[in-house]
């Protein structure tokens, strides 16, 4: 078992990237990253993965280091095996590809379809899910999608589920987050990666309403404590 601070300089070794490490509890979403600057990736991990085999952690690294190429058998088996050892922690049941938890106004799988042929070219294989129903923090902590690679996945945030949501910030969230999948972590021009680089950008700017979705997402972020 590896401590905190061994796992995370295990991770800047692998992937090439002083990564800054977090550990959660989270089972729906359990590995995510985002860039902190140039040189810096601060990755957030399911606190099990403090029990990685060497495989594992390899992958891990790839993954971070954006190698979309190279195998994930390894750490999806242990995710699952991890996630049926627990019975406090078990996995939703599985779905088909593009369903979600049940939708009181904003039907993800059909978003999800329609993203997918119109901007992707049917790339996106990620399984759409709403979230658990949790109280959304204040700030910068507010998440209004996560993409997890462990398990393809990408999670929602309820509170989104809403009528005085939009449609087309719904679509505008679920877009950022299938590009995540997507596209990986990117290389770019310098030899330094990043989830957020100039790809990206531009292919998220081809959404529609890319800037009416921004301005609304700054609205809601100024009063979302209080729904």
């Amino acid at each position: 078992m590896y401590e905190a601070a061994r796992l995370q300089d295990e991770l800047s070794r692998r992937s090439g990237r002083r990564v800054l490490l977090c550990l959660t509890n989270n089972r729906r979403c359990m590995v995510s990253a985002r860039s902190r600057g140039a040189e810096c990736l601060e990755v957030r991990l399911q606190r099990f993965f403090l029990e990685s085999p060497e495989e594992v952690l390899d992958e891990l690294g790839d993954l971070l280091a954006g190698r979309k190429n190279q195998s994930r058998g390894a750490l999806k088996a242990f995710v699952d095996a991890r996630l049926r050892q627990e019975p406090s922690a078990k996995p939703p049941p599985p779905r088909p590809d593009g369903a979600g938890a049940a939708s009181l106004h904003h039907d993800l799988a059909a978003i999800a379809g329609q993203l997918n042929a119109l901007y992707l070219g049917g790339r996106s294989k990620a399984v759409v899910v709403w979230g658990k129903r949790n109280r959304v923090r204040s700030g910068n902590s507010i998440r209004f999608g996560c993409y997890d690679p462990t398990r393809n996945r990408i999670i929602m945030n309820r509170k989104l589920d809403r009528p005085d949501i939009p449609a087309y910030f719904v679509e505008f969230i679920l877009f950022h987050e299938m590009l995540h999948e997507v596209l990986g972590i990117e290389s770019r021009p310098d030899g330094r990666r990043g989830i957020h680089g100039r790809l990206f950008k531009l292919m998220e700017s081809t959404y529609p309403d890319y800037e009416k979705a921004l301005h609304f997402e700054r609205e809601l972020c100024a009063r979302l404590e209080s729904l």
